[in-house]
């Protein structure tokens, strides 16, 4: 019976695998350790295995095993086209021409539009709280965790400044984003055995999702970058991540399959629609006592969030324990779809005796984030 659960749980690996076009959102970042270390952690950090892989609940090695995150948060947010600060110029020089309709003035507006024409910003973030009791032999964990992400994008077109003292403006800001609250438990299994079976662990996520999406557009006039939560779409879904995590003694090698069963969302009333669907992610991790070096690999392509491009992320982080006290990490992420430039990340983690925290920042030329966290461990 073992040996046929332990197949199932790997053919679906299997079969997601090979569905390499299959289309999901962006994997996420949703723990500090990962947020610090470029986003891995498929096949290291037991404490966080809810995230990355639940496998890793198994591999606790702590001298106190409970942990309680309570609570964790991060926050991203980039403009690389300056959306914000030319949205706000462009109001500015509007209201100037309402006041004094001269030709001048209708050229800065004119200006101050087309330098919004295309520009995205983009915002995301998560908090999470989180209850794990990792073992050899069997783990569980509980969580809530709810996370978000939302881009505008200006849509330059159709104005009439032809006559000074009667602008019409037709251009607008165009709002896309969604929020997830994710309500779960996970649990994991040791596998002892011969072979291919030895130093196997198998996990999974059993969780409810509510989510938003949020869809709508705004005159330019009087639009704003932040997105408004009060113009959404709801809906209710069941789904099953499952993890697997083969161990060659220092040589970790993980598989997490993130969201099987897939589902359609609406932008709120737009008749345009997001995906949660199935995701693959690989993680090869070496890890000694005081050191982990891991690389992860999407192994899907990603759909887009909102105004976003698709991505299939590599990641590669380490982390460098000088005491057993303090945790050092740094890691890069790049999405190997696209033009988007890499990002970079540092954390750090501190235990001072049942109390831990930790925090990351990350930055691109796209985007930057800071992420912290605090935890108590029992």
């Amino acid at each position: 019976m073992r040996r046929r659960h332990i197949g199932t749980a790997l053919a679906g690996l299997g079969l997601l695998a090979s569905a390499g076009t299959a289309q999901a959102q962006p994997f996420g970042v949703f723990d500090v350790r990962a947020a610090g270390m470029g986003g891995v952690g498929v096949a290291t950090g037991a404490r966080y295995a809810t995230f990355n892989n639940p496998a890793l609940l198994t591999t606790a090695d702590e001298q106190r095993e409970w942990f309680l995150m309570a609570p964790g948060m991060g926050r991203q947010r980039g403009d690389p086209d300056d959306l914000k600060d030319n949205l706000t110029t462009s109001k500015q020089a509007a209201n100037t021409l309402d006041a004094s309709p001269t030709i001048a003035n209708r050229d800065a507006v004119l200006a101050s539009l087309n330098a919004m024409g295309g520009g995205i910003y983009r915002e995301s973030g998560n908090t999470a709280i989180l209850l794990a009791i990792p073992s050899r032999l069997l783990s569980g964990a509980a969580y809530i965790h709810i996370y978000d992400w939302a881009n505008a994008r200006a849509s330059i077109a159709g104005d009439n400044l032809s006559d000074p003292t009667n602008p019409q403006y037709a251009s607008r800001i165009e709002h896309r984003g969604a929020q997830v609250l994710e309500n779960g438990i996970t649990a994991a299994k040791s596998i002892s055995g011969t072979g291919w079976r030895r130093q196997l662990a198998v996990g999974f996520n059993v969780k409810f999702l509510f989510v938003e999406g949020y869809g709508y557009s705004e005159d330019v006039r009087d639009a704003k970058t932040s997105i408004d939560r009060n113009q959404y779409s709801s809906s209710a879904a069941f789904n099953l991540d499952i993890g697997v995590l083969k161990e060659f003694g220092i040589w970790k090698l993980g598989l997490m399959a993130k969201n099987l069963f897939s589902g359609s969302f609406e932008y709120g009333d737009t008749g345009d629609y997001f995906d949660i669907a199935p995701q693959l992610r690989a993680g090869f991790a070496y890890q000694s006592r005081r050191t982990v070096f891991e690389l992860d690999l999407d192994l899907t392509r990603n759909q887009a969030a909102g105004f976003d491009s698709v991505t299939q992320m590599a990641a590669l982080g380490v982390e460098f324990k000088p005491w057993r006290w303090l945790a050092l990490r740094s890691g890069y992420q790049q999405n190997l779809l696209g033009t988007q430039v890499g990002t970079a990340s540092l954390g750090l983690g501190a235990a001072l005796g049942r109390l831990t925290f930790d925090i990351a920042v990350s930055h691109s030329e796209e985007q930057d984030g800071a992420h912290a966290q605090l935890g108590f461990q029992f």
